[in-house]
C-alpha cells in the first residue's frame, strides 16, 4: 500500500483554534467547567484573591492554575516541574491554560499558598454528587491505606541514635570551624556551606530530641519528616502516614456503579481505632446525613467505639479484632453471668466469684476467679487455665457487654453478608488512587501538609467520578449544566 507523506515542516492551512485541540467530551473540559463555575464564596474558601493586583507584572489566572493542579492530581502528575513539562508539551494542560506556559515557580507558590483552603474543594465535588441523586447513602466504607512518607527509611533514630548523632555533627562542627580559623586553602571555599548544612543539623536533631522526649508512646523519630512514622505495608516497614476514607456508591447512568469518597483525612498514627469516630462525623457533616450502615474492618474494632456508636445511634458492621482467640471454646463469652450472685459460670458448670478490682490499661476491670482446687481436678485444666495457685479468672471490663452484642450481631447471616461488600466499596478507591493516580508516597511532609495532599486527592477522584456522571448525562455538544455546578 502507497505511504502517507511525512513533512515535519507542513504549515498549518488554517489557523487552529484552542477549541478545536481537545474533544468536548474531555475531562480537562469538566476540570475547566468545574473551576469556572466556583463562585466568590469558593475563591475566599481558599483565600485566592480574584481581582489581581493592578501593579506589576499581569499574573496567571487563578483559574488557570487550580485548572492545572486539579487535572494534574486526576492524571497522576503531582510534582511542580512535571506540570510545568505539561503545560508546555500536553495539549489538554496548553488548552486549561488559553496557551500559556507557568513555570515551576509559579505552580509551587500557589499550591503552597492555598493548598490548605483548597481542602473545601473536596465538600464541594461530595455536595456536587448528591444535588445530582446518583448517591447512594444507605451504605458506607470506611478504612485506611498506608502511603510512604516522603522520608528516609535510614533517617529513624531512638534517643540513643540521636544522642550518638549529636555528638557527631557536634564534633564535625568544631573541625569545619577550626579548619575555617586556620584558613587552609585547598578546602576553604566549601566550608562555609559544609558548616552551615551540619549547624542545620544540628537543630534539627534537637528539635527530633525534644520531641522524642514529650512524646512518650513515641520510640523514635524521622529525621526528614518527624510527622511520619514506620507503619507496616507491601513495602515492609517504612516510614508513612496513615490515610483514611470513607466510601459511598454512586450509579452513573448507562455503566457500572462508581464510587465517591465523603470523608478523607491523613493521620500520623498507624492504628485505626483513634479514626472511626472523627472519619464517620466529618462524612455526616459534609453529607448532611447519617449513613444507616457503616461497614468497617477489625483494625477499627473497640468496645469504645461500638459504644459510642451505639450511643449516637450508629449501626456499624466490622469483624472483631480477636476472631482466633473467639475460637477458643472456654473463651470467657461462653461463661453464664449470674446475676443474683453476682458470679459466671463456666463451660463446666463450676463458679467464679468476684474477687476484686484490677486496672487493665486505662479501664477498671472486675475480675471473677474459680477455686484453684476445683480448677485443677477439672478435665478442662491444661486447656482453660494453666494456674495452679490462682485457677481460672476472667476479667469484665466496662465494654464487654456491648462486645458481646456485637459479636452475637456478627454471627448472623445478614451481618456475614454486609461485611463482605466493605471490600468491594473501599478497595477499589485504593487501588485507583495508588496505581492510576500515581499516590504510592507523598511528596510533602508535615502530617499539615500531608492531609492537605490527601484530601487534594480524594477531590481529584471524586472528580473522576463526577466525569463519568457529566459524560453520560450530557450532549457531547453541549457543555456542563448546571446540575454538576460546584455545590457550595
Amino acid at each position: 500500500m502507497p505511504l502517507r507523506e511525512l513533512n515535519r515542516e507542513q504549515m498549518w492551512l488554517l489557523p487552529p483554534a484552542l477549541e478545536e485541540l481537545v474533544p468536548v467530551d474531555h475531562p480537562a473540559r469538566f476540570v475547566a467547567e468545574f473551576v469556572d463555575a466556583l463562585d466568590h464564596e469558593g475563591w475566599a474558601e481558599m483565600e485566592v484573591q480574584m481581582d489581581g493586583d493592578p501593579m506589576g507584572a499581569p499574573a496567571y489566572h487563578p483559574r488557570a492554575l487550580l485548572s492545572v493542579w486539579l487535572y494534574g492530581f486526576m492524571t497522576g502528575v503531582r510534582s511542580c516541574r512535571k506540570l510545568e513539562t505539561a503545560c508546555r508539551e500536553q495539549l489538554p494542560y496548553l488548552w486549561l491554560t488559553g496557551w500559556q506556559h507557568p513555570d515551576h515557580n509559579t505552580l509551587w507558590r500557589f499550591y503552597s499558598g492555598h493548598r490548605q483552603g483548597m481542602r473545601s474543594l473536596f465538600k464541594r465535588t461530595v455536595r456536587t454528587a448528591l444535588a445530582v441523586g446518583l448517591v447512594d447513602l444507605a451504605v458506607q466504607a470506611v478504612d485506611g491505606t498506608k502511603i510512604r512518607a516522603n522520608a528516609s527509611g535510614g533517617r529513624n533514630y531512638d534517643a540513643e541514635g540521636l544522642r550518638r548523632l549529636l555528638n557527631k555533627v557536634e564534633s564535625k562542627i568544631e573541625d569545619l570551624e577550626s579548619q575555617n580559623e586556620a584558613g587552609e586553602e585547598p578546602s576553604a571555599h566549601r566550608l562555609p556551606q559544609e558548616l552551615s548544612d551540619q549547624q542545620t543539623l544540628r537543630e534539627r536533631v534537637k528539635q527530633a530530641m525534644e520531641k522524642l522526649a514529650s512524646s512518650p508512646g513515641l520510640k523514635r523519630i524521622n529525621l526528614t519528616d518527624s510527622d511520619a512514622r514506620l507503619m507496616k505495608s507491601r513495602q515492609g516497614i517504612v516510614p508513612s502516614f496513615n490515610a483514611q476514607a470513607v466510601v459511598s456508591r454512586v450509579t452513573v447512568p448507562g455503566e457500572a456503579s462508581a464510587m465517591l469518597m465523603t470523608a478523607a483525612d491523613a493521620y500520623a498514627n498507624p492504628d485505626d481505632h483513634a479514626q472511626l469516630i472523627p472519619m464517620l462525623e466529618q462524612a455526616e457533616e459534609i453529607t448532611g446525613t447519617e449513613a444507616p450502615l457503616t461497614l468497617a474492618d477489625a483494625g477499627y474494632h473497640s468496645g469504645k467505639n461500638l459504644k459510642e456508636c451505639a450511643l449516637t445511634g450508629r449501626r456499624v458492621i466490622m469483624p472483631d479484632s480477636k476472631r482466633k482467640t473467639l475460637a477458643n471454646p472456654f473463651h470467657k463469652d461462653r461463661f453464664v453471668y449470674d446475676e443474683a450472685n453476682d458470679s459466671y459460670i463456666c463451660p463446666k458448670g463450676q463458679r467464679l466469684r468476684f474477687t476484686r478490682y484490677i486496672q487493665a490499661n486505662t479501664a477498671r476491670v472486675r475480675l471473677y476467679r474459680a477455686s484453684a482446687g476445683v480448677c485443677l481436678r477439672c478435665p478442662a485444666f491444661g486447656e482453660c487455665t494453666i494456674d495452679r495457685v490462682h485457677g481460672r479468672g476472667i476479667g469484665i471490663g466496662p465494654h464487654d457487654e456491648i462486645l458481646r452484642r456485637h459479636r452475637a450481631l456478627m454471627a448472623t447471616e445478614e451481618a456475614k453478608r454486609a461485611s463482605m461488600r466493605r471490600g468491594q466499596l473501599i478497595e477499589p478507591v485504593f487501588g485507583i488512587l495508588k496505581e492510576q493516580m500515581g499516590l504510592r508516597r507523598f511528596h510533602l511532609r508535615g502530617v499539615v501538609n500531608v492531609a492537605a495532599e490527601w484530601t487534594l486527592s480524594a477531590t481529584a477522584f471524586n472528580l473522576r467520578t463526577l466525569y463519568r456522571i457529566w459524560r453520560a448525562q450530557a450532549p457531547s455538544h453541549s457543555p456542563i449544566g448546571p446540575q454538576l455546578a460546584p455545590a457550595a
